[in-house]
């Protein structure tokens, strides 16, 4: 790491108490996709990445992928910036108020951050910071189906940013002594949302604070998903999608995979939030898998954090989670399923996934298809487990109003669509009067009408066969056509998308 990047300091590593706990609430997005990469912090070289995974939604196998872009000068966001990071979502959840929600723009002083990460004050930490802030708003995320949005509960397929803004507002004596930082940062809509909707992660940034590899810092926050996921069961993570996730080299060598990341999977042994991994082969393709076993710590944290915040709201890229009365977990039970089980299956395969697969094998069984089923439950267990798909053509209550909804959204989007274009039409023809007025005022008007009149009695034979009283009437259409060849307007597409489109909607 270079000596101009700065990073927290290490505590010494204890066991952590319940009361010890200090949760910071880490959004998911931001997680789930590895917006930090955990490469080293001098690897500016890098400006631009791909994530891409494979996800279940509604019943189907379906890729997703998140692509980051940063500029040649700063790089993209590492472990470095998260901690940064942390440290400014710590300071948001303290500043939450009255109200208990997150408001634009945010301020905080210099010191209050470094005083929270427990780095080193000096005047290149101020200049760090605020790097990272420039770092943070440059970089683009585009996002391919893969970052969910709470509030709306769909996810996106947009170009994203984290910052929208990052200022310094603080002054210091003309001698550089007295120096006082402060800074204002406006967070994304998206992200203020999502902190408000508590789709985040909480972490402990006291065990945090203990870690000094990128790579156990990168893997920490994972950590409380799978093992969420799991319900405390071992984890296996495929190696090569692990260092891609965590922007770090891959090695095909088992030697040397334990040599590198094993040195920060000992790193999260040592703060008791894994008990103990092991590289293993894969038995389904070429490569190696990693196991992780849970520490007493970190299901101490994942205890305690289910008790500071509601249920969480998307495990593992699914459909989002709910509590114990979503009519997925009721539709298990209702078959015989323990609930322990069904809890499990719901996690797993998420409530789309479930409440299709039940309807469809309940469709089955009703008329006749399977025959007599003495076991129901195992035969809905052994479908999902086996993730045997549901047929397309079998519309499910889920997809039926699923459909009755983007019918009912395609309407009003044709709708909308073809108001627009009214008044886009509107608009044009007030743009050619307006141009015509301009062109032609009061007295020119009239002189230019007297000689395009001469002229065409001149030079047309036809305007000579229709009535004097006509002369004027067509004069004008010819001047309005000449304007009309000479005048331009944005096309529909660009005046929606353009500043008229502010004015339309006010």
């Amino acid at each position: 790491m270079s000596k101009r990047e700065l990073q927290i300091y290490p505590s010494p590593v204890l066991p952590i108490s319940d009361d010890a706990v200090d949760f910071v609430r880490f959004e998911k997005n931001l997680l789930q996709i590895g917006f930090f990469g955990a490469n080293d912090g001098r690897d500016r070289l890098r400006t631009t990445r791909r994530i891409e995974q494979t996800v279940y939604r509604e019943g189907q196998k379906v890729k997703v992928a998140a692509e980051f872009r940063g500029s040649d000068k700063l790089g993209l966001p590492t472990t470095v910036d998260r901690d940064k990071f942390i440290g400014l979502l710590k300071i948001i959840d303290e500043g939450r108020g009255t109200t208990g929600q997150i408001q634009n723009p945010v301020r905080f002083s210099g010191y209050r951050l470094i005083q929270e990460l427990g780095l080193a004050r000096n005047g290149e930490i101020y200049e760090e910071i605020m790097r990272w802030g420039k770092r943070m708003m440059d970089t683009t995320i585009t996002s391919e189906k893969v970052v969910y949005r709470a509030a709306k509960k769909i996810y996106s397929d947009e170009v994203l940013h984290v910052f929208r803004s990052f200022r310094r507002t603080g002054a210091s004596k003309h001698d550089g002594s007295d120096r006082q930082e402060e800074y204002e940062v406006l967070l994304e809509d998206w992200l203020v949302e999502n902190l408000n909707q508590r789709y985040v992660v909480p972490e402990d940034i006291n065990a945090y604070k203990q870690l000094t590899r990128p790579t156990a810092k990168g893997i920490f926050g994972n950590l409380h998903l799978w093992f969420h996921a799991s319900h405390g069961k071992p984890v296996e993570k495929d190696y090569v999608e692990l260092c891609n996730l965590l922007c770090i080299q891959v090695y095909p060598h088992l030697s040397k995979i334990r040599s590198t990341m094993g040195l920060a999977l000992d790193e999260l042994v040592k703060i008791m939030y894994v008990q103990k991994w092991d590289v293993q082969p894969m038995t389904s393709k070429k490569g190696y898998k990693i196991v992780l076993w849970p520490g007493s710590d970190l299901m101490r944290s994942l205890r305690t954090s289910r008790r500071e915040l509601p249920a969480p709201s998307v495990q593992n890229g699914k459909q989002p989670d709910v509590d114990l009365d979503d009519p997925a977990l009721a539709l298990l039970k209702k078959h015989g399923i323990v609930p322990a089980k069904a809890r499990q299956l719901f996690d797993r395969y998420g409530a789309d996934t479930v409440m299709d697969t039940v309807e469809y094998l309940e469709f089955q069984i009703s008329t006749g298809k399977r025959g007599k089923v003495e076991n129901p439950a195992g035969l809905i267990i052994y479908s999902l487990e086996n993730e045997f798909p549901v047929p397309v053509g079998f519309i499910s209550s889920r997809r039926r109003v699923a459909m009755r909804e983007t019918a009912e959204r395609l309407q009003a989007k044709e709708a909308e669509n073809n108001r627009l274009h009214e008044v886009y039409e509107r608009w044009v023809e007030s743009e050619r009067e307006n141009a015509f007025a301009t062109r032609y005022p009061g007295a020119e008007l009239e002189a230019k009408l007297a000689e395009v009149i001469t002229a065409q009695r001149k030079n047309n034979p036809l305007f000579k066969r229709v009535s004097i009283d006509q002369h004027r009437p067509m004069a004008l259409q010819i001047i309005r056509k000449e304007v009309n060849v000479s005048f331009t307007v944005p096309s529909f597409e660009d005046w929606v998308s353009g500043t008229r489109q502010i004015d339309l909607f006010n």
